[in-house]
């Protein structure tokens, strides 16, 4: 039975498509770059574990946006790319989905975690952003635990903060390699089908495949 779910934030809850104009203005305007500049700065954030290091998000998203930059022969500052994303990525609107279902889960007395790879205050001031903060009952930076998903030791974490057994747990994600990880540690599974989101074919597979967020209490509470 599921006691609890944790979800993932940046493109699973909150709709990342509304940063690409803005990042695109240090990228020669070309939008394209941004799903490139996103892949890069969760590729260097395992980087950074797996070579014992921890750089705050951001950081390692302005390092992964100067080598997008270079990719493609435009000069870019650490600094000024730091400065692009916190301006962006705190101000992104949930999906259409979000609120409703998030409202309707918190009636059925469940537990509700964020977690997410942004830092404690980046995260915070998402959530109030998008107006979902009070949806939930414990949010949770990895910055606590220095170590960034998909690596075990997080989703364990999660549900250790919950109280709850990673079997009591269900991780929802609209990224294949997070609902992977999450598989692998243990928890139960939903991805979230976002447009232009497709499980990792050599990953986990999901216990449940949804295409908006309203589908998850008949999928998993009705079933």
């Amino acid at each position: 039975m599921i006691k609890a779910l944790i979800f993932d934030i940046n493109e699973t809850l909150l709709d990342i498509n509304a940063m690409k104009t803005g990042l695109a203005e240090v990228l020669n305007g070309d939008e394209t770059l941004v799903d490139l500049w996103f892949a890069n700065l969760l590729h260097h954030s395992l980087v950074d574990v797996a070579s014992s290091q921890f750089h705050d998000f951001i950081d390692i998203g302005a390092a992964a946006l100067v080598m997008v930059a270079y990719s493609k022969g435009i000069q870019l500052t650490q600094e000024h790319a730091k400065q692009t994303i916190k301006q962006h990525i705190t101000s992104l609107p949930p999906h259409d989905d979000v609120a409703a279902a998030l409202k309707a889960l918190k009636q059925k007395g469940v537990t509700l975690i964020a977690l997410s790879n942004s830092s404690s205050a980046g995260l915070d001031a998402q959530l109030s952003y998008a107006n979902i903060k009070s949806y939930f009952d414990i949010v949770l930076s990895v910055e606590s635990i220095r170590t960034y998903k998909p690596y075990p030791s997080v989703y364990h974490w999660a549900c250790q903060q919950a109280e709850v057994a990673p079997n009591d747990t269900l991780m929802v994600a609209a990224h294949g390699w997070d609902v992977s990880g999450a598989k692998a540690a243990g928890l139960n599974t939903a991805f979230v089908e976002r447009p232009g989101k497709m499980m990792y074919p050599l990953g986990l597979a999901p216990d449940y495949s949804i295409e908006s967020l309203d589908q998850l209490i008949p999928s998993v509470f009705n079933a």
